[in-house]
């Protein structure tokens, strides 16, 4: 059986894998094993874990398919234990771009008793950053941020999303005195907003931009160790992640949905230069704006036109 795939253009190579891997947390690893570049010889992900992890076919052991030279497919059939198709395509594009298409139909209410709500989540274990931070746009400012401590004010919500309008958690134990069990980790709230769907990190001589589509929905969360033990002495390995949540109002069994984003990996030119692949991805991938995406920045001024 065929359990992974190599993917490339002439600057990023990526490999696509399924479950089988028997990593530090077992087989829970599908998604982009390898990501590395000519410019940069080390994964970007961590050796024995993987990068855009889907949570709807993490542990679950979804099928590799190969669809062509360019994109690789985990695919998972609905069944009685998780009744939900699922198809997660991971598509590489010249020069050093990775695009990334989940499809998803629940096939009875997998939401667990007391959520209004349906999350879905994707998990990025970062290989070694010296800077474990995510850099996004808030209040019309460059912010920089890592959660103080796993499960501690983990995640963030839009700018452009009202509070009254955010999921409320159904469960409010805290993470703050040790790991709890009735909640995942990234219930808790950080108070700053991201003001555009995407964010970035560096690694060495790199950035990786994640860019994504449907923007209402989206929230990103983060761990300053969920990528385990790192190389550099005395730092741990970040996770970079991000779920969309559906609102009660818009979930329906049987109704397919599909989230999309573009993950760029390039060495790291300016922080206009990330502007420019957000605008490209944008315009290229026809996604969807954001209430007011046209306000501008850029240090107090214009960043995003």
């Amino acid at each position: 059986m065929h359990h992974c795939e190599l993917l490339q253009t002439d600057e990023i190579q990526a490999v696509v894998g399924d479950a089988s891997r028997n990593g530090v947390g077992g087989q829970n690893y599908c998604g982009l094993w390898s990501l590395t570049s000519k410019h940069r010889r080390f994964n970007a992900f961590g050796n024995s874990f993987a990068g855009l992890i889907p949570g709807e076919i993490r542990g679950k052991s979804p099928a590799l398919e190969v669809v062509d030279d360019t994109t690789a497919a985990l695919v998972r059939t609905a069944d009685e234990v998780y009744p939900v198709d699922v198809r997660a395509e991971y598509t590489v594009r010249a020069p050093y771009y990775v695009d990334h298409v989940l499809a998803f139909t629940d096939h009875s209410d997998v939401r667990q008793p007391g959520f209004n709500f349906r999350e879905v989540s994707w998990c990025c274990y970062i290989n070694c950053p010296e800077d474990p931070r995510l850099h996004f746009l808030s209040g019309g400012e460059w912010y920089r941020y890592i959660s103080p401590q796993h499960g501690v004010e983990a995640n963030i919500a839009p700018s452009y999303i009202r509070d009254d309008e955010l999921e409320s958690w159904p469960v409010t134990s805290d993470w703050r005195e040790g790991r709890v069990d009735d909640r995942p980790f990234h219930w808790d709230r950080h108070d700053q907003t991201f003001d555009e769907p995407f964010y970035f990190g560096r690694l060495g001589n790199m950035v990786m931009i994640l860019i994504f589509d449907t923007p209402k929905w989206l929230r990103f969360f983060c761990s300053p160790t969920g990528g385990g033990a790192s190389l550099i002495q005395g730092q741990e390995c970040p996770a970079w992640d991000f779920e969309w949540v559906i609102p009660e109002e818009d979930y329906q069994v049987g109704r397919r949905y599909s989230f999309s984003l573009r993950l760029v990996y390039k060495p790291f030119v300016s922080e206009d230069d990330v502007l420019e692949e957000y605008r490209r991805a944008q315009a290229e991938l026809c996604f969807e704006r954001t209430p007011g995406h046209n306000t501008d920045a850029g240090h107090g001024e214009n960043l995003v036109r």
